[in-house]
C-alpha cells in the first residue's frame, strides 16, 4: 500500500475518470479515548443525539456498502470511526473487504493493538494501519488523549502491528499542546523505523463546537518549526496555478457512521445517504458531488492567484469546519493555513537568499 509511481498513475487516472479509488468508512463514534481536538464532539462533555444525523448503521448496511463502494471500482478502503477496534465486528467488516479484492487499512490510536489481534487483524486481510501520536512523551500524550498509560500501549500497538506485518504510519497532530516536542516526535518515528506525516491544522468539532481549536497553532509557533524541526519540509507542495481542489469526490470518498456519504472523511458536507438508494447513485447522480468537481481555481476567490498558494497546505475539510465554506477561506487570514503558507514561503525565500550568497 506504499504510495509509488503506479499508486500515482492509478490515482491520476482514477480523478480523471470520477472512481472512488480510495474510501474511508466510519463505522461508529465509540472510542475508548477521549482527545481533547476529536473532530466528532467533545468527549469531555455528554453527547447528545444530533438532529442532522440518524441512527448508526446496522451491520448490515456496513456490509452492503462494503459491496456498493467496491462496485463502484474502491480499491482501498480505510475502516475509522472513533476507534475502529472498539467495533464488535470489524473483524468480519476486515474478511469481508478482503475478499472483494480491497486492500484494508485501519484508522486507530493503536492502544487496541494487541500482539494477538494485531497477528488476527492481519490474517483477516488487513494490510496497513494509520496510527494517531500526540506527542513524544507519556505525559504530552497521555494529557491530550486524556487516558494515563495510553502513550505506552500505543508505541506497543505500533510494534505489534510491525511485528505482525502491517505496513505502520505515524499520524502526528502538531499543536499548541505539543510543538516542543516536534523534533523529538520525528526522532521516535525513526527510533520505530516507520514512516510519519504531520498534520499542523486543527479543525471545528462536526458537532459545530469550537474548544478543539484553543490548541491551534499561531504565528510564533509556525515560525519557530519552520525555521527549526520542519525546515527540511519548507518547499512549494505544487507549482503556481496548480488546482487547489483536493482529489475530494472524484477519486477520494468519506462515508460518515450513519450513511452520510461526503466529498471525503474530514469534509462533512453531506451529498447524500446510502439508505436512501445506494452508494452508486449517490455517488454518480449527486448535485453536491458534480458541485464539488466542477470547481475551478477562480472559486476559490482568497486562494487563486495568492502569492503564498504554493506553499499552502489548504484542504477543502479543514476550510469547510473551519470557516464553514467548502471553498474557503472567504479572506486571506481567515484560517491558521493562511499564516502556516505564509511563513514558510517567508522561509522558503530566506532559504533561497542564503544560498545565492
Amino acid at each position: 500500500m506504499s504510495i509509488g509511481p503506479n499508486f500515482i498513475r492509478l490515482a491520476r487516472l482514477a480523478e480523471e475518470r470520477c472512481v472512488p479509488l480510495s474510501v474511508t468508512l466510519e463505522l461508529g463514534l465509540a472510542c475508548n479515548l477521549r482527545c481533547v481536538h476529536c473532530y466528532n464532539f467533545d468527549r469531555d462533555l455528554p453527547r447528545h443525539p444530533s438532529p442532522t444525523r440518524g441512527a448508526e448503521m446496522s451491520d448490515a448496511e456496513i456490509f452492503r456498502v462494503i459491496d456498493e463502494v467496491r462496485a463502484e471500482g474502491a480499491l482501498f478502503l480505510a475502516f475509522t470511526g472513533g476507534e475502529p477496534l472498539s467495533h464488535p465486528r470489524l473483524d468480519e467488516f476486515v474478511a469481508h473487504a478482503a475478499r472483494t479484492g480491497m486492500l484494508v487499512r485501519l484508522k486507530s490510536n493503536g492502544t487496541l493493538l494487541t500482539r494477538a489481534r494485531a497477528r488476527d487483524l492481519t490474517r483477516r486481510g488487513v494490510r496497513a494501519v494509520d496510527v494517531s501520536v500526540y506527542g513524544a512523551s507519556s505525559r504530552t500524550h497521555d494529557d491530550f488523549v486524556r487516558q494515563d498509560g495510553a502513550f505506552v500501549k500505543t508505541l506497543a500497538g505500533i510494534r505489534n502491528s510491525r511485528q505482525a506485518g502491517l505496513e505502520v504510519r505515524l499520524s502526528f497532530i502538531v499543536s499548541s499542546a505539543n510543538s516542543e516536542e516536534v523534533t523529538s516526535m520525528i526522532v521516535l518515528a525513526h527510533r520505530l523505523d516507520v514512516p510519519f506525516n504531520l498534520d499542523t491544522h486543527l479543525t471545528a468539532r462536526h458537532d459545530l463546537s469550537r474548544s478543539s481549536l484553543g490548541l491551534a497553532l499561531d504565528r510564533s509557533a509556525f515560525e519557530r518549526l519552520y525555521r527549526g524541526p520542519l525546515a527540511p519540509f519548507v518547499r512549494a507542495p505544487r507549482a503556481q496555478g496548480d488546482p487547489i481542489a483536493c482529489p475530494c469526490a472524484r477519486s477520494v470518498c468519506g462515508i460518515g457512521s450513519c450513511g452520510d456519504v461526503y466529498p471525503c472523511i474530514g469534509a462533512p458536507l453531506p451529498a447524500g445517504n446510502v439508505r436512501g438508494g445506494g452508494f452508486r447513485a449517490i455517488w454518480r447522480e449527486s448535485p453536491t458531488l458534480r458541485w464539488v468537481r466542477g470547481l475551478r481555481n477562480t472559486d476559490f476567490s482568497a486562494c487563486d492567484g495568492c502569492s503564498h498558494a504554493p506553499y499552502c497546505h489548504r484542504t477543502s475539510g479543514v476550510m469547510l469546519n473551519n470557516t464553514g465554506e467548502f471553498t474557503g477561506p472567504r479572506n486571506f487570514g481567515d484560517d491558521a493555513c493562511c499564516v502556516e503558507a505564509e511563513v514558510i514561503h517567508e522561509a522558503a525565500e530566506g532559504t533561497e537568499a542564503k544560498l545565492a550568497g
